[in-house]
């Protein structure tokens, strides 16, 4: 149930609507985890290693399922699939580069991998919608539609279309919908060096975070070209033949496939930049009752390098609709930069 508001021979009244389906026949997940892995000092403790493997197997876990319309409250009832298998490497390693007593270098390297598999449906039917699936022997809820194939610029005009007829038709698409990719990063790296100096009173550090492996839906383009009709691929004679057969292939074709539009995420994002200085004891002398101070200056969400062509591939507009983790990005705003000043003293 959710709260909501009722006019009620014309007074204005608290009232519950009736939204989900429950089902007594659920059944809590299981999940058994096995995990393999070593620590490693290395060049007289200067760097540390750490590496773990590990297989996860979830039985009974839980989805909300798509259910037939006739039940009429909801489309969808939180149900128990068979298995779903998580396997992966999750690594860190740390070294102090240049340890002097003015000056120092240190870097810390983190990186993980995951490999997702539903093994068995269990007693639910396979999922399918407009974009994804969950069908067993593949991954959760990945990206599916029918892939454009190609395309040829058969007059030579530099402008392609659809045409009922094979011989004059410039954009090519499969006849059914296959799997574009995985809807969740599959790998992810964050590196952080930090330089020391002044009498190791200054330090300066940034953080690089990298995602990669995953496809991101650019629903902003699909509904600016075929919605609006005000996209590049539509209106830009100079438009790249990749954005003509993509705008064509959502508005002209039988199909009206969005694969044009379900672009690879991979991104590195310079994540974070911060300065930190120490002021020294001499200076602290001065300022009665005062033991310690520093400041600080962090900069967050810098710069982005992606060749994804959508707001951002962070630009996060929902989770597709009951917790099935889709990455769309729908007229949304991706990460803000922002500025943080901080003075901190100790008494």
């Amino acid at each position: 149930f959710s709260f909501a508001t009722a006019n009620v021979a014309g007074s204005v009244q608290a009232a519950l609507v009736y939204g989900l389906v429950g089902n007594p026949a659920l059944r809590p997940e299981q999940t058994t985890e096995f995990e393999t892995g070593f620590d490693s000092r290395l060049f007289g403790n200067r760097a540390t290693l750490e590496l773990t493997y590990y297989h996860k197997r979830t039985k009974e876990a839980l989805i909300a399922a798509i259910v037939p319309p006739s039940l009429g409250a909801t489309p969808r009832v939180n149900q128990n699939l068979g298995s779903v298998r998580n396997i992966g490497f999750e690594g860190l390693l740390t070294a102090q580069v240049v340890d002097r007593k003015s000056v120092g270098f240190d870097l810390t390297l983190n990186a993980s991998t995951n490999d997702n598999l539903l093994v068995s449906l269990g007693e639910v039917a396979p999922q399918i919608t407009n974009t994804t699936r969950v069908v067993a022997g593949y991954p959760l809820f990945n990206w599916y539609a029918r892939k454009i194939s190609g395309w040829e610029d058969r007059n030579g005009d530099g402008i392609l279309t659809y045409n009922a007829d094979p011989a004059r038709n410039e954009v090519f698409v499969d006849d059914s919908a296959t799997c574009i990719g995985d809807a969740r990063p599959k790998h992810t790296v964050a590196l952080t060096p930090g330089l020391e100096l002044l009498g190791r009173k200054l330090r300066i550090s940034t953080l690089f975070d990298y995602r990669g492996g995953f496809h991101w839906s650019n629903l902003t383009g699909r509904f600016r070209c075929a919605q609006r009709g005000n996209c590049r691929g539509l209106n830009d004679p100079k438009a790249s033949f990749r954005e003509q057969a993509a705008s064509v292939a959502v508005r002209d074709h039988p199909s009206r496939t969005e694969a044009g539009y379900i672009e690879k995420g991979d991104f590195v994002r310079l994540r974070e930049v911060s300065a930190s200085y120490t002021l020294p004891t001499s200076l602290l002398g001065r300022l009665n009752g005062v033991r310690s101070a520093s400041i600080n200056l962090a900069a967050r969400n810098v710069a982005l390098w992606t060749g994804y062509s959508g707001i951002d591939p962070e630009a996060f507009w929902n989770v597709g609709g009951e917790g099935n983790g889709r990455g769309q990005d729908f007229q949304s705003l991706g990460p803000p930069s922002y500025y943080i000043l901080r003075l901190n003293v100790g008494f």
